[in-house]
């Protein structure tokens, strides 16, 4: 063979594997091209982010809970203790019956009842709403005098009551008389409700070692009260003084409201792991004083004392 055409073959050959290799390093180096049996390929880059395909599963599968609501009911029953009086707010130098008499007056004990729900707040505050309600007699001591012109005074002797009148025997001559005064008790039907938002503190926890827990209570409440005679007698109030002077007010059948502050006190012992029983007293403030059209004044002041027992409905737990 030719010696040129031998130098140029092997020229050609060496140019050629030159080309190919520097094609095949380009690919690799720019990743963009690559050329095989003289077809070019182009090779576009995508940015796409690299995840986890778990931990993107997770957060599909993640929804974010609110934590439930752990609230109960409660119920108790006990005794109301009630401090009951009409009394004169037209003439104040003017007593009731059992005042002149000074008779001892005497709390009245009603039985009561509570219903109520309440919602945990915190770990040791709860909040609630319940309703109780109470119902009784009461009695306010009265007397109906002797029907005398001129009565000159009253005296209190070993519990009675003496009228002392003047009576005129001749024209221009009169004459002492002392006459007993008839007394007789008035009962009414004294019925009573309230309605109170109740915050509850709690001093300590519930442990292994102790089952029960103090807690203390101060909540606005809503009172309302209805007072009916319970028998045919009047309703008539006699209210007097030593000197003679006497004054009939009628306390008639009435209803009233009035918003005020309960404070409270109990413990409360675990049983099961939703069932406590609680004791618990409370007093109302401040005392209701209620004046009427007549002059009356009704005051009212009570306490409760109730036993009872919770239950907890809804314990946060899913």
């Amino acid at each position: 063979m030719n010696s040129y055409i031998r130098d140029t073959m092997r020229h050609f050959w060496l140019i050629g594997l030159f080309v190919f290799l520097a094609q095949v390093s380009w690919a690799f180096v720019v990743s963009d091209t690559l050329i095989i049996d003289g077809e070019t390929i182009y090779v576009e880059e995508e940015h796409a982010p690299v995840t986890d395909s778990i931990y993107r599963a997770r957060q599909n599968d993640f929804k974010e809970k609110k934590k439930p609501v752990i609230w109960g009911l409660d119920g108790g029953f006990g005794i109301q203790i009630t401090d009951f009086s009409i009394s004169n707010q037209v003439s104040q130098n003017l007593v009731s019956t059992n005042e002149f008499l000074n008779i001892e007056r005497k709390a009245n004990y009603h039985t009561s009842y509570s219903l109520g729900t309440f919602f945990r707040v915190h770990k040791n505050i709860e909040v609630g709403v319940s309703f109780s309600g109470s119902k009784g007699n009461v009695t306010e001591t009265s007397a109906s005098l002797f029907p005398a012109t001129n009565t000159l005074s009253f005296y209190n002797d070993e519990g009675q009551i003496h009228q002392i009148f003047q009576t005129e025997v001749q024209p221009g001559v009169f004459e002492l008389d002392t006459a007993t005064v008839a007394i007789f008790s008035q009962p009414y039907h004294l019925r009573t409700s309230q309605i109170p938002l109740r915050l509850r503190f709690y001093v300590n926890d519930f442990t292994v070692k102790s089952k029960w827990r103090a807690f203390g209570e101060i909540s606005p409440v809503y009172r309302s009260f209805r007072l009916k005679a319970s028998s045919s007698n009047s309703t008539e109030m006699l209210f007097l003084n030593e000197n003679g002077n006497y004054q009939y007010l009628s306390a008639p059948n009435i209803k009233w409201s009035q918003f005020g502050v309960l404070v409270g006190v109990g413990s409360e012992f675990h049983l099961t792991k939703k069932m406590n029983v609680f004791v618990q007293g409370t007093w109302n403030f401040p005392p209701i004083n209620e004046k009427i059209e007549t002059g009356a004044g009704y005051y009212t002041q009570y306490s409760n004392v109730f036993v009872g027992i919770r239950f907890l409905v809804g314990d946060g737990k899913n």
